[in-house]
């Protein structure tokens, strides 16, 4: 996850000057006057083709970038003002498998199946002893130095993809079990987590990890993994405020008391995925009210919100990160699909249409072509110039969420859960 900020204008005119690009500066400019950036009005339902096309642009970013570097690993971004791509990152690697897996399963793209495979290998083979990932971001082939660098998120998202991949073959069971029981060894009674933190408190993002938990417990009949992330869970409730803002959202040492829609989000994610599988549990429920303030607030302002603020969810920022927004989309549809009313999606498909509007297809650069930019506008203080992997990964889930509303029937998403691994499957 980056770290965002508002960004002062003076920043901007550097970073403009000193890009070298024109391109680059005509595009950062004409975004810069569209900001606030609108929600499209328009309801209009986008066709399948019209879907599949731009998930087919974004997987073909994805598999360049894989391709890039020839470990298995998905490059964390390409940055346009530097024209290079930054090293794999195991974190987004991991949960981009479940994605690339169920991809293929749906649309038939045939090399995401592939792509998941290979990305699954690359994390196995840094997979210690112990059980842990070494989740640094490093340049091949001259990575691997210094000490490991293990965090819980981390970890949590490669036990997304482990799982995955263990339903699908048993050669990643093993893995899959070293991993979970790694992750939940260093867990407290309380259920939270007070080591392998990215941040120095415990983010409400990690509400990931207590799904990953619940999952692997499932696909491997483990029921303590799945005991762990309950508990995870229950812990988090006393975070998710009755008027939709979350706790626990900030990023360290950017503007006190703010929560950020990326860290936002990813908390509803995880009780919607964990809802899923333990529908009896409220889960769905307990974030009704975060989901309901973001649709009501972009309903109300026609813009889409980068932050919040305490405790009004007042919006904040001077950008917003269309990694979020994709992450937005997909959790509406999700939403729908768990509850059937049909509440967000109206919300999702204005923001799917958005996102296909701010493709990359702006630059002349390969490398960035079918990316989803980090942020709105592209120099706004999230990864600024750059297209990044867990952006094209939310986009791709979202495509599904939408190609999934759009003809329920014909859908075929397979669920986690499932308990039996496939035996045999290679």
């Amino acid at each position: 996850m980056g770290t965002p900020g508002d960004v002062p204008l003076a920043r901007t005119v550097y970073r403009i000057a000193s890009s070298g690009r024109v391109d680059l500066c005509r595009q950062t400019i004409k975004e810069r006057k569209a900001w606030p950036a609108p929600v499209p009005s328009s309801t209009a339902i986008a066709d399948r083709p019209e879907i599949v096309s731009a998930a087919r642009a974004v997987l073909g970013w994805v598999g360049r970038g894989q391709d890039f570097w020839a470990c298995g690993g998905i490059p964390a971004s390409y940055n346009a003002r530097k024209r290079r791509y930054d090293g794999p990152y195991p974190e987004t690697t991991g949960y981009s498998i479940p994605t690339l897996i169920e991809l293929g399963s749906l649309t038939g793209f045939r090399e995401a199946d592939l792509m998941a495979r290979k990305a699954a290998d690359w994390l196995v083979s840094r997979q210690s002893n112990a059980g842990g990932i070494r989740c640094n971001i490093e340049t091949p082939p001259s990575g691997d130095n210094g000490a490991d660098q293990i965090v819980l998120f981390d970890c949590g998202a490669i036990l997304q993809g482990f799982t995955a991949m263990a339903r699908r073959s048993e050669y990643y069971a093993e893995p899959t079990e070293r991993l979970a029981r790694f992750v939940m060894a260093a867990q407290r009674d309380d259920g939270l987590w007070d080591s392998h933190l990215a941040f120095k408190h415990f983010g409400s993002h990690n509400a990931l990890v207590a799904y990953a938990l619940i999952d692997a417990g499932s696909t491997l009949n483990q029921p303590q993994f799945s005991d762990a992330g309950h508990r995870c869970l229950k812990a988090l409730r006393g975070r998710l405020r009755k008027n939709g803002y979350i706790e626990g959202c900030e990023f360290p040492g950017v503007r006190a008391g703010v929560a950020f829609l990326h860290p936002f989000v990813y908390t509803i994610e995880g009780y919607l995925k964990a809802a899923a599988l333990a529908p009896d549990r409220g889960y769905l429920e307990a974030v009704r009210p975060a989901l309901d303030a973001l649709r009501i607030g972009i309903e109300r302002t026609g813009q889409i919100p980068g932050a919040f603020v305490q405790p009004d969810m007042s919006t904040s920022c001077s950008f917003t990160a269309l990694t979020a927004i994709a992450q937005l989309a997909d959790v509406g549809f999700r939403a729908d699909q768990l509850s059937g009313e049909g509440t967000y999606t109206a919300m999702s498909r204005q923001l799917m249409r958005f996102l296909r509007q701010v493709l990359g297809g702006t630059l002349s650069d390969v490398a960035w072509q079918g990316g989803l930019p980090s942020a709105f506008p592209i120099d706004g203080d999230y990864l600024p110039f750059c297209v990044n992997n867990w952006g094209a990964k939310y986009f791709l889930d979202a495509s599904m969420g939408e190609l999934t509303a759009l003809h329920p029937v014909l859908s075929s998403i397979p669920t986690a859960q499932s308990a039996a691994i496939p035996q045999g499957v290679t």
